[in-house]
């Protein structure tokens, strides 16, 4: 990810689009401060669950970025910050692992669709013991049991050392 990237942030269920407009090589969340109702903060207490020198990553909400400089994209990546802070467009830092890039038209056709069997899979294995996880940005179901992971793709492709392995194709085929 660079300046001028536009993201998504992965944590929220409807997120707004923004724009990386700072990516400094040489500074992590917890650097990073911000003021909230006249207390200080840093960007690494916000995000308890990233590591304190997980990259930092400065964005601009796209709505907002457009509304004040409508003309962004014209400027050069490494002019992004000043450019916001000029025109008073609100900066905040995230963990860069919290942040994926949006996709474009072309990208989203391009996406693995998730299959509708997943939710019935998801609860047999659950039935079952197993730990299951949507990973929604690979269509993957990640399973888990007795510390064994197991890798189901949308095509019914089950990856996975042996041991409760031949239970989970079991199921896995049974519906796909």
């Amino acid at each position: 990810m660079h300046e001028g990237t536009r993201v998504l942030d992965r944590e929220d269920d409807d997120p707004d689009e923004a724009v990386i407009v700072w990516r400094p090589e040489d500074r992590t969340i917890a650097d990073w401060e911000y003021e909230a109702d006249g207390e200080a903060y840093t960007t690494a207490e916000s995000n308890p669950d990233y590591p304190d020198d997980e990259q930092l990553v400065l964005i601009s909400f796209l709505d907002q970025l457009e509304a004040a400089w409508p003309d962004w994209e014209e400027s050069p990546p490494a002019e992004l910050l000043d450019g916001a802070r000029e025109r008073d467009v609100p900066c905040y830092g995230f963990p860069e692992g919290r942040l994926v890039e949006a996709e474009d038209d072309a990208g989203e056709a391009d996406a693995v669709e998730i299959p509708d069997e997943f939710e019935v899979i998801q609860e047999r294995l659950e039935e079952n013991g197993f730990e299951v996880t949507l990973d929604a940005d690979t269509a993957e179901l990640h399973v888990e049991k007795y510390g064994t992971e197991y890798v189901v793709s949308a095509d019914g492709t089950v990856e996975g050392e042996s041991g409760l392995r031949n239970r989970v194709v079991s199921i896995v085929s049974r519906y796909l």
